[in-house]
């Protein structure tokens, strides 16, 4: 798992470059809204997409999670399909419903039913490469999301940030790895809450809760400034684990809001003492070096704490065994 971390950067190179022509296939005007549908490792993609755009995007994005789609997706939306499988079963249905509505979608996928139905219907699509875990394509399956965006100008200066990101994620690698092997020492036989000081980085807190329990498979938690202050921090009034261990996703003054930054430290002198904290740093200029530091250590903490834990972090059993007793 860990040499798989270490191709995020050349998914990411190859996602954007395979997807050019697929991506100008679709229409140039910018939707009403953009539903980005997909589950556990593929519907992640949307999630850091949403993150990104929170601020500045013209329209809504939704990510859709479900067997059901919202109401208000009409025809005067665009989907994006992805399924690094090409069956889960959510992602078809959603599909049916898509169709039904008449909505416009794209497809991101490696193989599966989804890339015969798109085909079938002559839907725009994605194929990626196959044969590694979906949590482990998340370069293939989020370059392509990108690249839509900035085909639509709703992220104008989208090459030119992924281009020194590349730099950034590989010149760093190998310190990261430094860094989160030290990390994952101090988490070992701990419960992790994870604590995002700024919203649009909720998706990379629950991106490492996700990698945690199917990498290291752990229990995590995760909360969002300010939010968790009006209710979370509650909860450590009531006793507290002697195993729970926070981890602070920092992405630095420029991307923090002050007051959260005030929250922090005021938090920090609330919650009792005798929980470790550990704090991941992000690194870079832009928010997309933010969001991919971020992520990238969050995923090399996840692996490193499964070999201290002695665990294979590439089956899914209880995934494997639910998907064949629902089959």
């Amino acid at each position: 798992m860990l040499s798989l971390v270490r191709l995020i950067p050349d998914q990411l190179e190859y996602g954007w470059k395979a997807v050019g022509a697929v991506v100008e296939s679709i229409p140039k005007d910018v939707p009403a809204s953009l539903a980005v549908c997909g589950m556990g490792g593929s519907g992640v993609s949307g999630d850091i997409l949403r993150g990104l755009l929170l601020h500045t995007s013209p329209i809504p994005i939704e990510v859709v999670k479900d067997y059901t789609l919202p109401g208000w997706i009409k025809n005067q939306a665009f989907a994006v399909l992805i399924s690094y499988s090409g069956d889960t079963e959510e992602a078809l249905a959603l599909w049916e419903a898509l169709t039904e509505r008449g909505v416009q979608r794209l497809a991101i996928t490696s193989v599966g039913k989804l890339k015969e139905l798109a085909e079938a219907e002559k839907v725009p699509t994605v194929t990626v490469p196959s044969g590694i875990p979906p949590r482990a394509a998340v370069g293939y399956l989020f370059a392509p999301l990108l690249r839509l965006v900035d085909y639509w100008n709703l992220y104008p200066e989208a090459e030119q940030e992924l281009t020194a990101t590349l730099e950034l994620l590989r010149s760093r690698m190998s310190e990261w790895e430094k860094e989160t092997e030290k990390l994952a020492q101090s988490l070992k036989d701990h419960f992790p809450i994870i604590h995002s000081l700024d919203q649009r980085f909720a998706a990379v807190a629950y991106r490492l809760v996700c990698q945690l329990n199917e990498n290291a498979k752990v229990l995590a938690h995760a909360h969002v400034y300010s939010e968790m202050n009006h209710n979370e921090i509650m909860g450590f009034e009531g006793g507290v684990d002697e195993n729970i261990a926070l981890i602070v996703l920092d992405p630095g003054d420029e991307f923090t809001h002050p007051r959260n930054r005030k929250r922090a430290e005021i938090v920090d002198k609330i919650l009792p003492s005798s929980i470790p904290r550990l704090v991941i740093h992000a690194e870079g200029e832009s928010l997309l070096d933010r969001f991919f530091s971020l992520l990238v250590k969050g995923d090399l903490l996840s692996v490193f704490l499964a070999e201290l834990r002695g665990v294979d972090p590439f089956p899914v059993a209880s995934i494997d065994r639910l998907k064949k007793e629902l089959s």
